[in-house]
């Protein structure tokens, strides 16, 4: 049941032009901006090879890339996810799915599967350009694969938080809106919070993976805010279905 519910939710979310459109223009930038990092690049490759530097195409333009890429998805995955629950609530659909043999765990599961599977195949083009890029030189595989992880993660987070969200809001505006709001607030902990609070810091996390790191501290960090946020949404859509 809660593939068909995912399966539902991809194709909803591609049924329409906005899906494929977002999806080219977030492609788009993405290449766009992996060629401005290689030509920079090559313009700086004679002073790095004067000065013997250790820096090669995955400090400087894979890494660069990759962490565009981050912020990318903080702000295509709620676009995409902001109407997947407050659609059925204002719809009144809502009402007939949890009328049905469908547990709140089982939608909201479905529901948030299916939003990561949707933006998997930028994931996997951004892996193949870093990839391809990597065979002109001597590709760092562990390092790209980790970035990968964290990009994953990552992907799975907004979900998470974009769907906890669309079941606030009947307005999928306003739920983007407050999605955008969290994941950047998440993002600028890193720069602007105490050290107590840096704890909670997005972009602190991620960089580890970035790096080649796999730290414990990270995944714990990414699997928490995921698992707190879907049991808020199955809370939400419990609630919905007349919970009390």
């Amino acid at each position: 049941m809660i593939f068909a519910i995912a399966a539902r939710e991809i194709r909803g979310i591609y049924v329409t032009i906005m899906g494929w459109a977002a999806l080219a223009v977030a492609q788009l930038l993405l290449a766009w901006l992996l060629f401005t990092q290689l030509e920079v690049y090559q313009k700086i490759l004679p002073e790095l090879i004067k000065a013997r530097s250790p820096l090669g195409l995955g400090d400087l333009v894979i890494s660069p890339t990759l962490s565009s890429a981050a912020l990318l998805l903080i702000i295509l995955i709620p676009l995409l996810g902001m109407g997947s629950l407050s659609d059925e609530k204002r719809s009144g659909r809502i009402d007939l799915l949890l009328s049905s043999p469908i547990s709140p765990l089982q939608l909201v599961l479905g529901k948030w599967l299916g939003l990561l599977l949707a933006i998997l195949p930028l994931l996997l083009m951004l892996l193949v350009m870093a990839v391809t890029l990597g065979l002109s030189s001597a590709p760092d595989s562990g390092r790209i694969a980790a970035s990968f992880l964290g990009l994953l993660l990552l992907s799975a987070m907004a979900a998470a938080i974009s769907l906890w969200l669309s079941a606030l809001n009947e307005q999928p505006l306003a739920a983007a809106a407050m999605a955008w709001g969290l994941l950047f607030l998440l993002w600028l902990l890193d720069t602007t919070a105490s050290s107590s609070l840096s704890v909670l810091s997005l972009n602190a996390h991620l960089q580890g993976f970035l790096r080649g790191l796999v730290r414990s501290s990270d995944l714990i960090y990414f699997i928490a805010v995921v698992l707190a946020t879907l049991v808020l949404t199955t809370h939400r859509v419990w609630r919905m279905g007349g919970g009390k």
